[in-house]
């Protein structure tokens, strides 16, 4: 049997407000973790990693989730590596093998497809216990697919997967290595486009891709000097 090809990318903090699409029905696994997010009795500015005016309209947010707008998830999220991604620059047929192949790993949601409707909310993966909660249901999702991870560590323990390949982005100086941080998120969603228009999965192609000096070395891409 032929496996799915399926690209794993994070969700990102920022998300764009609004919608026009009818307000979400959740489906038991995301109810869980509402229920978890609603019951929640603790102290709301560490839980959601911010303070101020930002709590603030974080906290309005998550109170409105079943009532909200939505809009679809490529376009909810605002991230760097979603401006990478730059969904709609995209030719119709790179676009169609994006929401076919691509997953968001959310803490609310679990593997979102990038054209679900879905309200804005705030929530990190590494909260509630979201990663154990969502990897069972992960691993039985992706069990028949071959994957490419591209996701932080934080998300990459809300998954599993018996085929696929885990692709991180590093930078090398002196020797030494260290991921390679807030620009790397930009290259990375330019690689996950990248995969798209060509339609590739598989990683001995991943040698064609060349951004801003990241190179394939068989295990992750390396600008060396960065």
């Amino acid at each position: 049997m032929k496996k799915t090809i399926i690209i794993l990318i994070p969700p990102s903090e920022g998300k764009a407000p609004g919608g026009e699409g009818k307000p979400i029905q959740p489906n038991k696994d995301a109810r869980e973790m509402l229920k978890r997010l609603h019951g929640y009795d603790g102290e709301w500015g560490k839980l959601l990693g911010v303070k101020g005016k930002a709590l603030d309209a974080a906290l309005e947010a998550n109170a409105s989730i079943l009532k909200s707008p939505t809009l679809p998830a490529i376009e909810r999220y605002s991230g760097v590596v979603y401006d990478g991604i730059d969904y709609a620059s995209m030719k119709a047929s790179a676009r169609r093998t994006f929401d076919e192949r691509v997953r968001i790993v959310s803490a609310l949601f679990g593997l979102v497809q990038p054209q679900d409707l879905i309200p804005n909310y705030k929530l990190k993966i590494d909260k509630l216990n979201a990663a154990a909660y969502w990897k069972p249901i992960i691993v039985k999702q992706l069990k028949d697919s071959f994957v490419i991870d591209l996701l932080p560590q934080a998300h990459h323990k809300a998954v599993g997967y018996p085929d696929g390949i885990r692709v991180d982005f590093v930078c090398e100086k002196n020797g030494k290595r260290k991921p390679a941080g807030h620009f790397g998120k930009l290259i990375k969603g330019r690689f996950v486009r990248w995969l798209c228009e060509n339609k590739l999965a598989d990683p001995k192609r991943f040698s064609s891709f060349d951004e801003d000096g990241y190179r394939w070395n068989g295990e992750c891409f390396i600008k060396v000097e960065c």
